[in-house]
């Protein structure tokens, strides 16, 4: 619970392999998308929906957010991967509440990884996106039964701004918005994939941008692949990027 008895729900991902990355012959693909196996070692839990305008304002006190008449149970938005990490950002106050308060995860919630991100928004699937693969829709989310069920708000099917989290229908783990309405940091600096199978990945120990996942309200639908690898430089802030958490028990 965050201050305020503002509600903070996680959902368990269970340890194990799984393929990340695409196939050579996915549509639309990325040249960094490398196929290779990944194993968690662990299970760990993730948010089930993006941090909202809500949390952050209630761990915060200020919400930075430029959609900021979307309401409460919108995602949050113009925040920067180092206002979240850095020393006085959202994850310190947050897991100083956690401790303060005797909660569980104290000291311990934090951005999940890229490999993390991937399992949990794949949900046990192999296709492009957590539904299917949908290679009828000009990949633009045009009036389309079923994106318009799962993908929260990608492309031409709806105006280009976020709206509340939990709206569309959730992936097979039961999370919410992992395509679309705001593209989310995860912890890693971005690099190449390696081809060989790894474990427990974190990504390059150094680099210049951070990565994000998921795809956005004004992307298409090709950026709201479960594999898409977008990146920004960890200053930055705009109005589609927030963030979705994790923790490790």
């Amino acid at each position: 619970m965050l201050p305020g008895n503002v509600p903070l729900v996680l959902v368990r991902i269970p340890a194990g392999p799984f393929v990340m990355g695409s196939p050579s012959g996915e549509r639309n693909r990325g040249d960094d998308e490398t196929q290779h196996r990944v194993t968690l070692t662990r299970d760990y839990y993730i948010g089930k929906y993006e941090v909202t305008h809500a949390q952050w304002q209630a761990v915060m006190g200020s919400n930075p957010s430029y959609f900021r008449g979307c309401g409460g149970d919108c995602p949050v938005e113009q925040v920067s991967w180092i206002d979240i990490t850095e020393a006085g950002g959202f994850l310190a106050k947050l897991n100083r509440h956690l401790s303060s308060t005797g909660q569980p995860g104290a000291g311990q919630v934090r951005l999940p990884t890229e490999a993390e991100w991937e399992r949990a928004a794949r949900g046990g699937t192999t296709t492009r996106f957590s539904y299917g693969d949908v290679l009828d829709c000009d990949d633009f989310c045009k009036p389309c039964a079923t994106h318009e069920q799962h993908m929260r708000w990608c492309g031409n099917n709806t105006p280009a701004r976020p709206a509340q989290v939990g709206s569309k229908q959730p992936n097979p783990y039961g999370l919410y918005d992992v395509h679309g309405n705001v593209i989310e940091w995860v912890q890693d600096w971005y690099g190449p994939y390696s081809s060989s199978a790894q474990k427990d990945p974190k990504g390059p120990w150094k680099g210049s941008d951070r990565i994000i996942r998921g795809g956005r309200s004004d992307s298409p639908a090709q950026n709201c692949r479960s594999a898409y690898r977008g990146i920004k430089s960890p200053d930055t802030r705009d109005a589609h990027t927030g963030l979705r958490l994790a923790w490790s028990p």
